[in-house]
């Protein structure tokens, strides 16, 4: 065994002890010869120093017993409600502790549990999850479609919240390992129909066919995968530290769904943003309801790739229509309002839900910066600018929208820009041999025109896309210099495929000029200094940082992701996201005894003392004041026990 804390004399006493209380009998194994005494780091990491040196100290002792006598002190342990006080609350602690921490490894993990179980029953399969689904998951029977609503009115918005609730039920009631069946069901729906439903993206918002794959069917894929490695741990009862001055207790985190999820996507990336919020809503343990943009809904192929993969009728619903359609949602009040797209609808999300106190999640705007010093590989950043501006036509939130160069290098980093824009080759291509696409909506192309002729008339010179009519969806990369704050192109978020380019002096200059923006969603830093890029991250007020690379952090599904300042509220993906559409309840569990405790009433005199010896003694450090914590706390207890039940004496 390996153990940062215990040497060969601790495991040995611990196995010692763990015979004790778990000898074997029958088909089970004693405690020692599981080998799970090498699994005590788990607990020793989250132990306080001062309990861990004393919990070293007792194994030692332990590994000098006899067994015989080990035995005689868990039996004593378990005799405590027959001594007085003095000695029966440190026995009390011993039972408790001891033999939760042999308990707990013995029985607590799920991987250890199968191997105890191929141990006592040699042949048969141990379960350790759920019974799968009947049949095959991916051929599942269509009895009842996903639903869907067109329109619906203010009355129907009402029965979908009510369709809601008995899905909640359902959902519920499944444990994670069944959850993730149905996503192990979609995910491999979507793996051999990714050319279709490229096909379909394509149709919608007019991208190119490798962007299609790339940023939407390649992330919801990796997505499903951390779901399906990660999530089983990420909401598992979690035991956290109780103090000392409440030994004898536990306390524990719940995971559990808030109930009915509200989710309202963007047109941008309309196969992604629904695939990856409903499926996190659903892995969480909630219903969900869903309301794709109504530029692009790609109608028909979310509930058709869910009902397919097993989802019952109701657990996802999906709800076509415009933002009228979106504040009738909010007004039934769902457990949590989820959505991605612009500040201003953001805000008014946010004022609405306020009225009913409705949690939301907001992942907004951007206008991203990519800081480039001198020290840098100038050819892999302006490769990585131009993707970061360019992906998607611009329509990004995290897209690069203001392009920071250090002035000594700034002409070169300019040029070679310039010179690899004109390269960019744009069409709605049939076989992925195209760069970008087209922009997805009119209003969208009006801004970018507006933009345009505004930092143009305030003395910004266009480097590349001259010949664009103001009108066509299909812009071409616009590389700008001579940028200013008086225009819009450098506050606003322009949402399109723009490269503003600006020079820098020195490093707080480009920190400055990073933070001059009422948005913090994403941000990158070239350098060859790794000291001085993490320095920069850690001043640049936003919520993600690429190093050398740029949009890299959505690209890690482990990572949460969000923004500061007008860029939203809140994180998800990750295992931060993942929690973040569950109730966090905490949990303290106490025995069934009759002991009185010291914070109850009556307040006395004597109690009040005894209980100020207590915290001077817990709070003082040291040894000597660790031996009055716990003179004081063994007489506080006993005193408090006695005129709990007797009153005032």
């Amino acid at each position: 065994m390996t153990s940062k804390y215990f040497g060969h004399l601790q495991t040995r006493g611990l196995n010692k002890l763990g015979d004790v209380i778990i000898p074997g009998e029958g088909i089970f194994p004693s405690f020692s010869s599981t080998g799970f005494a090498s699994q005590v780091d788990r607990m020793l990491d989250y132990m306080y120093e001062d309990d861990r040196e004393g919990l070293t100290l007792l194994m030692t002792l332990f590994a000098f017993m006899p067994s015989f006598f080990i035995r005689w002190i868990v039996l004593l342990s378990e005799k405590n409600a027959i001594f007085p006080d003095l000695i029966g609350a440190p026995l009390r602690m011993i039972q408790l502790g001891l033999k939760g921490l042999i308990l707990t490894l013995y029985y607590s993990n799920i991987e250890d549990s199968q191997k105890l179980g191929r141990k006592i029953m040699e042949g048969i399969k141990w379960q350790t999850g759920v019974a799968p689904l009947e049949g095959d998951v991916t051929n599942v029977e269509r009895s009842k479609c996903t639903t869907s609503w067109k329109n619906p009115s203010s009355e129907e918005t009402v029965t979908v919240f009510e369709r809601s609730k008995a899905a909640e039920r359902e959902i519920s009631s499944l444990t994670v390992s069944q959850r993730l069946k149905y996503i192990t069901a979609l995910k491999k729906l979507i793996l051999d129909e990714k050319e279709k439903i490229v096909d379909l993206i394509q149709k919608d918002t007019g991208k190119g066919r490798s962007d299609a794959l790339f940023s939407e069917i390649f992330g919801i894929l990796d997505h499903l995968t951390f779901l399906e490695k990660e999530s089983i741990k990420a909401l598992k009862d979690e035991t956290v530290k109780t103090p000392i001055a409440l030994m004898g207790k536990k306390s524990q985190l719940f995971y559990e769904g808030l109930g009915t999820i509200l989710i309202i996507s963007p047109w941008n990336y309309p196969f992604y943003q629904a695939i990856v919020p409903l499926t996190v809503s659903f892995v969480a343990g909630n219903a969900t309801i869903y309301k794709p943009s109504e530029f692009t809904p790609l109608e028909g192929l979310v509930e058709d790739l869910l009902f397919r993969a097993g989802f019952k009728e109701d657990w996802v619903q999906i709800v076509y229509g415009d933002g009228k359609t979106g504040a009738s949602l909010i007004d039934q009040r769902p457990d949590k309002i989820f959505f991605t797209g612009s500040v201003a609808t953001g805000k008014k999300i946010m004022a609405k839900a306020s009225e009913q106190l409705i949690p939301v999640e907001l992942e907004l705007g951007g206008k991203d910066p990519l800081i480039v010093f001198e020290d840098a590989n100038i050819d892999r950043a302006v490769a990585g600018a131009l993707w970061g501006s360019l992906t998607n036509t611009g329509q990004s939130c995290t897209s690069v929208e203001r392009v920071y160069v250090q002035e000594s290098v700034f002409e070169k980093f300019k040029a070679k820009m310039v010179e690899k824009a004109k390269t960019i080759k744009q069409e709605i291509d049939k076989d992925g041999d195209s760069d970008i696409g087209s922009m997805t909506t009119e209003s969208q192309v009006k801004i970018v025109k507006s933009h345009l002729d505004d930092a143009l008339s305030k003395g910004a010179v266009l480097l590349t896309g001259n010949d664009w009519n103001g009108s066509d969806k299909m812009i071409p990369p616009l590389v700008f210099e001579n940028i200013n704050s008086q225009m819009k192109i450098c506050k606003e978020e322009t949402f399109g495929p723009i490269l503003p380019l600006y020079s820098f002096i020195d490093e707080q200059d480009a920190i400055h000029m990073a933070n001059d923006s009422e948005f913090g969603l994403s941000a990158s830093v070239w350098t060859a200094d790794k000291s001085r890029a993490i320095r920069v991250s850690r001043k640049i007020k936003t919520g993600n940082v690429s190093i050398n690379n740029v949009m890299l952090t959505e690209g890690n599904p482990y990572l949460p992701f969000g923004g500061v300042k007008n860029s939203g509220i809140g994180r998800y993906k990750g295992v931060h996201g993942l929690r973040s559409f569950c109730n966090m309840k905490s949990i303290l569990i106490d025995g069934n005894s009759g002991k009185i405790e010291a914070n109850w009433f009556p307040y006395t005199k004597r109690k009040y003392e005894l209980f100020s010896g207590m915290t001077e003694g817990l709070f003082g450090g040291g040894i000597l004041n660790f031996i009055k914590f716990l003179i004081y706390g063994l007489k506080l207890e006993s005193y408090s026990d006695k005129v709990g039940k007797k009153g005032r004496v």
